[in-house]
């Protein structure tokens, strides 16, 4: 007995419908060849039990049959008068028959016998006919389902059917296509509030494009909306790894045409073989007879050489045969039908959008058998591809994912996640989201958002609800932002970064952020010889720091619409030789300029005439001599200069010409001497000068009354001046991984040394006159611990409290 178990496995591993790949065409050749399947079997049936002959002699005879016939009826005569003997002539057998007022006689046995050497006589059309039909219906119906029972189209088939079914029960069909083209009423109005807005302003910070209809436009597929729907967990997962299925079919399926090859060439095998049927059944149609004559040859037998024979089965035979050529002829034009549509239509492409059946207008043309598929089940029904479209579109799958992010991430979950930072602000950052989580807006208390690697972002009103934002960060992220919030944001963001590999992800939107403070720009990209393209700044009015770390080769033009506003520029090259400095000149108000890495080899001269200039960085260009500073005595305000990491061999003897210099950053050079003049410059705060070749630090150095932080590590120095110990305004001396033996007990003068850096030397002790140094702990005094160690235990415990 089977069990119920036995029984729902069988009904679960039932073939798949394929019906929904024929179109009405194939559907009414299946009808047609059930037909003609059941005519061949009726005819074969009848064939069975009805197929025989039956013969007379023909009434033309010649002389000695007629002789014998007359011989048999005297005998017969003498025999009914009672004159012959009864015995000889008794057969139980005989039959006498009369034709046409003449007698015949012959036995059963040889009306058998007859019958059968006639019927091989009868044409073979009209005795095989039946199990003909039934030959040619079997290879038709074989070919019609060839498709289906082939490996290679058969898996893939069954895989589309597997997936069509789940797509019509997967519960975020229906919610997909209830909310694809919902869109806010209130956008309208507010792109045309925004457009409105900016022509008062007359700074064109309006949503791009002339009108709001385009852009209207081409959010009504991606502004979908999902609030008040609700999936369960299970639900979403199934629906996320149902994209992921369907997106791999259409991988594999798209590589071949093997379905669509296969299809035209059994339509072609049929019509073929149907136009054969077409051609030799009217010829043998007519020679199927009732009535036929044979002669079979047995005359020593039965005394006749030529016999009547009537074939019991040739009239049903006949009518049977024009049934079948009638419905073989439909079949035919059924399937010229089908060529002509093969041929008509590019069944190899197939377009979503010019057909209007998705509500999705991100779907790309697909191609190839997944194309020719759906224009199958296009023919079935619509509804199919309607429902398909749902998890081949993008938009849908990014709402999926960010339903599931909402459900994710709570408002607690992003209160676990938001930070303070060194400047007191509170900051949250996502790394890899499907967008940013409703709950991110509930949120008011936040000041940074920074996006890494997020897709789907969409920045949509809701975030007028962060009334602290003033920072955004976005790394490698596509942004959209509603029109009602860049309205908001034009007046709420003063500092945004962007971190990009191609233009696509440096959004539009922040050039029409007109309270914008800081602008951060970070991205490699192979430019064109004008340099990188940027969209028109006109609308930062309140731009006043433009960071780009790039590879430029020449200073965008663009940047002439904020140079009167800027106050800072940062320029990092990448070791891209950078030119159109002149550019600089119309910086009037520009108070620091950072020129990293563009391999220049002399100080830029458009930076002579910035008078508001206050610190210039040309770190890691390819400076070897600096004599032209002398150009940047008249800039009153300039008191840093940083030309660290280059191959300055020599300082200057104008350096002292600066008169306001506080900071000087010469680091990582191949500077061998220090000239005196530097240490003329009163005003000097901040010298650094590690890694290059010092061996003598001059005297001269006790000059520098205001210098509180010195950095002369990685050279060659073997002594200190006792001048050094003058300079009791330093709270930072680094004087690591030289060739230092020995330190002057004067180092107590230093009376602000809060850090002091000596690893790295030949010292094998240090003064007790250190501990003297009131501001110096032993958690500043860097150096090997069997230095710290030598020190008396008193002058340790002095120096290790806070």
């Amino acid at each position: 007995m089977f069990s119920i178990t036995d029984v729902s496995v069988l009904e679960d591993n039932k073939q798949p419908a394929f019906k929904v790949f024929k179109p009405w065409w194939d559907i009414f050749m299946d009808y047609l060849s059930i037909i003609m399947l059941l005519l061949a079997i009726f005819g074969c049936s009848i064939q069975l039990y009805l197929d025989e002959t039956f013969c007379l002699p023909h009434p033309n005879e010649d002389e000695k049959a007629s002789d014998e016939i007359g011989s048999a009826l005297r005998k017969t005569s003498r025999m009914l008068d009672g004159n012959a003997n009864p015995e000889e002539y008794a057969d139980p057998n005989a039959q006498p028959s009369v034709r046409q007022g003449r007698v015949t006689k012959l036995y059963i046995w040889q009306y058998w016998y007859i019958n059968q050497m006639c019927y091989s006589q009868i044409p073979w059309f009209t005795r095989f006919f039946s199990y003909l039909i039934l030959f040619h219906t079997v290879v038709l119906i074989i070919c019609s389902n060839f498709c289906f029972t082939y490996p290679k189209t058969s898996s893939k088939l069954q895989q589309f059917l597997d997936i069509l079914q789940k797509c019509f029960q997967s519960p975020w069909t229906s919610k997909a296509l209830s909310t694809a083209v919902c869109v806010d009423p209130s956008e309208r109005e507010e792109t045309l509030a925004s457009e409105k807005a900016s022509d008062n302003e007359g700074d064109k910070v309006s949503i791009k494009g002339d009108t709001s209809q385009v852009k209207l436009a081409s959010r009504i597929h991606s502004n979908v909306t999902v609030s008040g729907s609700t999936m369960d967990k299970k639900d979403a997962e199934q629906a996320k790894a149902l994209f992921e299925k369907v997106r791999r079919f259409r991988l594999h399926v798209e590589e071949r045409d093997t379905i669509y090859k296969l299809y035209i060439g059994q339509t072609l095998f049929k019509t073929i073989h149907c136009l054969i049927i077409i051609g030799y059944f009217p010829a043998y149609i007519s020679v199927v007879n009732f009535n036929n004559l044979c002669e079979p040859n047995a005359l020593k037998l039965v005394f006749y050489n030529t016999f009547e024979c009537t074939y019991s089965t040739a009239r049903i035979v006949g009518k049977m045969a024009l049934l079948y050529l009638g419905l073989v002829i439909i079949y035919t034009i059924l399937c010229i039908h089908t060529i002509c549509w093969v041929v008509r239509k590019p069944l190899k492409i197939y377009s979503f959008e010019k057909r209007g059946e998705s509500q999705f207008t991100d779907i790309p043309e697909v191609t190839n058998d997944f194309a020719f598929l759906l224009h199958l089940i296009d023919q079935y029904d619509t509804l199919y591809c309607k429902r398909l479209t749902v998890f081949l579109s993008e938009v849908s799958e990014n709402k999926l994912k960010l339903l599931s992010l909402n459900n994710d991430w709570t408002v607690e979950k992003v209160k676990q996640h938001l930070k303070k930072t060194k400047k007191d602000q509170y900051e949250l950052y996502l790394f890899m989201l499907l967008g940013i989580p409703e709950s991110v807006y509930e949120v008011s208390d936040l000041q940074v958002l920074r996006l890494e690697l997020c897709s789907n972002v969409k920045i949509s009103n809701k975030i007028t609800q962060l009334e602290h934002l003033e920072e955004i960060w976005l790394s490698h992220c596509v942004t959209e932002v509603s029109p009602s919030a860049l309205m908001w944001l034009r007046n709420q963001l003063k500092k945004v970064g962007v971190k990009f590999v191609s233009r696509d992800e440096i959004p539009d939107w922040i050039y029409k952020l007109i309270q914008l403070k800081e602008l951060y720009l970070t991205g490699k990209l192979a430019f064109e010889k004008k340099g990188l393209e940027l969209e028109p700044m006109k609308g930062l009015r309140s731009l006043r720091v433009l960071y780009l770390k790039t590879s430029l080769s020449k200073i965008p033009s663009t940047l002439l619409d904020i140079a009167f506003h800027l106050l800072k520029l940062c320029i990092h090259n990448d070791k891209t030789k950078l030119s159109g400095l002149s550019i600089l000149k119309k910086m009037v108000n520009l108070t620091q300029i950072e020129l990293h890495n563009c391999e220049l080899d002399k100080i830029p001269p458009a930076t002579y005439a910035l008078s508001k200039l206050q610190v210039l960085d040309l770190k890691g260009n390819n400076l070897t001599k600096i004599e032209d500073i002398i150009n940047l005595q008249f800039l009153q305000k300039l008191n840093c200069l940083k030309f660290w990491f280059n191959m300055i061999k020599t300082i200057p003897s104008t350096i002292n010409l600066i008169k306001k210099l506080e900071y000087l950053y010469l680091s990582n050079n191949l500077i061998e001497v220090l000239p005196k003049v530097l240490f003329t410059i009163d005003k000097l705060h901040y010298l650094d000068i590690h890694h290059n070749n010092i061996s003598v630090i001059p005297t001269d150095i006790g000059n520098l009354k205001n210098l509180y932080y010195l950095d002369l590590s990685y050279n060659k120095i073997e002594t200190l001046p006792e001048q050094l110990f003058k300079c009791n305004k330093l709270m930072t001396l680094k004087l690591n991984n030289n060739l230092i033996s020995s330190i002057s007990g004067k180092v107590s003068k230093l009376s602000q040394l809060s850090l002091l850096e000596l690893q790295g030397n030949n010292l094998e002790k240090l003064p007790v006159e250190i501990g003297q140094c009131p501001m110096l702990k032993l958690s500043g005094l860097l150096i090997e611990l069997y230095v710290i160690e030598s020190l008396p235990l008193e002058v340790r415990e002095r120096m290790g409290g806070n």
